[in-house]
């Protein structure tokens, strides 16, 4: 049966893609003898006797800023910092909305048109922002110790708060929320009053009753209001059968999460985990690393269209590989599916459960339907 599915780019990755691995490094046999490599010369020396220095190295750097008209060093700056929103995660966040945009050491060096330090690639590319910065009447974001981008480049952006919700008892029947604004009907199976009043998206409730119409089930939430399933996403009280009582269970129908301890139900909350081109694998799993944050970056498809670049990914427990549970910032549409196969979880959530769960703990994913 087909259920709701929202493509939007979450996170699979590999936390150091960009690392060389030992495989693509040159033979010690093939490197030069040290004593035939030149000398790399002193800054303050080389821009006395550029005839006797190689264009590299500290040296090099200066010649080049002194060339282009920049003085060296470069002069310090006052960066007005951008904390993050709220305090949900370690960092603020901002989402790059230019294709390919250069990354400077400097904003000077932008302003004079010296080559960048890096370039972006196209993509769904998120980096962090340290603060903001003026110079010569042009902004500028810092987005890494020694990394400035043009502000017109990045458009900051605010994570999500939403947050699941805590048992102290298990309860006896299913919780849930809704995943988009929906009028309940007064009779299972039949269109709202048009002046019934909305239930928004992500209004938690208990269900008091359920009964099926056709191919859907209908939710009662309260007195003659029943919602239809496509509609919200639900937890059951207890753990999905033959998994152990104490687990992390995602069900990758409902699109949600609950977390059991001795078979009690203690924590519930939506998810979005992976897409239908790139679904999360199903099976019973052990969290194998803790991390508070990295970077999550790749690309599947043959022409990188899918391709995706996320600074400081927030409190990731990795469970099967390199797919994770992990805090996602990027997005507000828990409870649908969109990710490259990991479980993005909204920052808070994903802080509860990076504080609660040890390496060891199981993970199950399944789908209930």
């Amino acid at each position: 049966m087909l259920r709701r599915s929202l493509v939007l780019v979450c996170a699979l990755s590999l936390i150091a893609a960009s690392l060389p691995v030992a495989s693509s490094l040159p033979p010690a046999s093939r490197l030069p003898p040290s004593d035939s490599l030149p000398a790399l010369c002193p800054a303050a020396y080389q821009l006395q006797h550029p005839e006797d220095c190689p264009e590299a190295g500290p040296g090099g750097y200066a010649e080049r800023l002194v060339a282009a008209g920049l003085p060296y060093p470069l002069p310090a700056l006052t960066v007005e910092p951008v904390h993050p929103t709220l305090g949900l995660t370690p960092h603020a966040y901002g989402r790059v909305i230019t294709d390919t945009p250069p990354v400077y050491r400097h904003p000077l060096e932008a302003l004079a048109g010296l080559p960048p330090l890096r370039t972006l690639e196209k993509g769904f590319v998120f980096v962090s922002v340290i603060g903001k910065t003026s110079v010569q009447g042009a902004a500028f974001y810092q987005i890494n110790p020694g990394e400035f981008m043009p502000a017109e480049d990045i458009e900051e952006f605010r994570p999500s708060g939403f947050a699941g919700t805590h048992f102290a008892a298990s309860p006896g029947t299913a919780v849930g929320w809704f995943i988009t604004n929906v009028q309940p009907s007064a009779v299972p199976g039949q269109p709202p009053d048009p002046a019934a009043p909305y239930a928004g998206k992500y209004q938690y409730f208990q269900v008091l009753g359920v009964q099926r119409v056709g191919e859907w089930n209908w939710y009662l939430i309260g007195p003659d209001q029943w919602v239809e399933q496509r509609n919200v996403a639900l937890v059951q009280p207890a753990p999905p059968p033959g998994t152990d009582a104490t687990v992390i269970a995602v069900d990758t129908y409902e699109q949600t999460m609950g977390v059991y301890q001795n078979g009690q139900l203690i924590f519930a909350t939506l998810v979005s985990s992976g897409s239908r081109y790139f679904p999360t694998r199903p099976g019973t799993f052990k969290v194998w690393a803790k991390l508070k944050y990295g970077r999550m970056t790749g690309a599947y498809r043959p022409d990188r269209s899918d391709y995706y670049f996320l600074e400081d990914v927030p409190w990731i427990l990795y469970y099967d590989g390199d797919r994770a549970l992990h805090g996602a910032y990027w997005h507000d549409h828990f409870g649908t599916k969109g990710s490259h196969g990991c479980v993005n979880l909204s920052p808070r959530d994903a802080r509860w459960l990076y504080d609660y769960a040890s390496v060891g703990a199981t993970v199950v994913i399944f789908s209930s339907q």
